[in-house]
């Protein structure tokens, strides 16, 4: 019983939750990014020097 209290208040909405989650969601696509360009980075590095 009190830990399906705990879970409902952990899942509860506060406010201000969607921008919170919006910058989750942008955090996770500058990830994504980042991870793209660095793999970029590295092929053009291994190009370079194995020609």
């Amino acid at each position: 019983m009190i830990l399906r209290h705990k879970l409902r208040d952990s899942f509860r909405s506060r406010p201000g939750s969607p921008g919170r989650e919006r910058e989750r969601q942008a955090r996770g696509t500058d990830i994504i990014l980042i991870m793209m360009a660095a793999l970029f980075l590295m092929l053009c590095a291994y190009r370079i020097l194995f020609g």
